[in-house]
């Protein structure tokens, strides 16, 4: 008896075979290549940043050591140019300036195959190169060595002007003066002495045991005499000024803060200003002057002509009790 099936003969079986086992190893292949790109490494590379100019809000990136990186492959979040190493070829012992817009600085690295890696991370101070009030910071002359050098370790005179810029604190036992277009971007202090501004500018607080004297100038911070006078002579202040003596205010002068004296009078005139508040241990004398807050003092001891507090004339304007400031 014969059967109607037929078998598959065996030339065909082994074609078929060969078509399977040839499909299968292309899929497998095609596997094993796209687990290979995915799997394409980062970059090993050392990346360092740190600050190059305070004053012009300026850092380093630099590539410490590893591999090259293509520029084209590399963005840094958070810098006012991403692209700062666009077109190049980043190697070991590079750097580049930057100025940082955020908090957090990230570098960026775009692999082939639609991978990305983040290969550093850096926490900086966009406000370098600013002031406390937003005010943009001259390029700076000198730093902190100059300083040392100049003060003698702290124990001598300091002289900063004729245009200089001195990116640092300025702190001394002895005298500071700031003359002639000089400036400071830093705290200044007299451990021991006076502190002298004329046709000079201060990016941070003035602080001094002796005299505290500004004339044509400004300081952008505050400014104290812990047992002397303070004088704001054609000047700007935006912040506070207190004094262990007489405190004054004069010229044309103005003064964002408040006004103290914890001893001595305090004296406001000649078309000056203060936005906040006066107070006095012993006195305070008014004369075409502007105090934008309240003066504190009893009445007995406040002397007022042609000026304007909190909006109100000398007759119209009564004291507060200076227990309340």
């Amino acid at each position: 008896m014969t059967s109607g099936a037929r078998g598959i003969s065996p030339v065909v079986g082994v074609a078929l075979l060969i078509i399977i086992v040839t499909l299968l190893g292309a899929v497998s292949a095609t596997m094993v290549f796209d687990l290979s790109e995915e799997r394409e490494p980062a970059p090993e590379v050392a990346l360092e940043m740190e600050v190059e100019n305070a004053s012009a809000g300026e850092y380093v990136l630099r590539h410490d050591s590893g591999e090259t990186l293509d520029g084209d492959k590399v963005e840094i979040l958070g810098l006012e140019d991403p692209d700062t190493i666009d077109e190049m070829r980043f190697v070991a012992g590079d750097e580049r300036t930057v100025v940082p817009t955020d908090e957090t600085v990230t570098v960026i690295y775009h692999g082939e195959h639609g991978t990305i890696y983040t290969l550093r991370e850096f926490s900086v101070d966009p406000s370098l190169g600013s002031s406390d009030d937003g005010l943009s910071l001259p390029s700076a002359d000198e730093g902190c060595s100059w300083v040392d050098t100049e003060s003698d370790g702290g124990t001598e005179d300091v002289k900063v002007e004729d245009g200089l810029v001195v990116d640092c604190d300025v702190t001394t036992e002895k005298i500071v003066e700031v003359f002639d277009g000089g400036a400071v971007t830093g705290d200044t202090e007299s451990e021991g002495n006076a502190i002298d501004v004329d046709d000079g500018t201060l990016y941070g607080d003035a602080t001094a045991e002796k005299v505290v004297n500004v004339q044509d100038g400004a300081v952008h911070g505050t400014v104290v005499s812990t047992t002397a006078d303070v004088k704001i002579d054609d000047s700007y202040v935006n912040e506070s000024i207190q004094g262990a003596k007489v405190v004054e205010v004069i010229n044309g002068g103005t003064v964002e803060g408040d006004a103290v004296s914890t001893n001595k009078e305090v004296k406001v005139n000649s078309g000056s200003t203060v936005e906040g508040d006066v107070t006095s241990g012993d006195s305070v004398k008014l004369t075409d002057a502007t105090v934008e807050g309240d003066v504190y003092i009893d009445e007995g001891d406040f002397d007022c002509t042609d000026s304007t507090i909190d909006g109100e004339s000398c007759s119209e304007y009564d004291p507060k009790d200076p227990d309340d400031y």
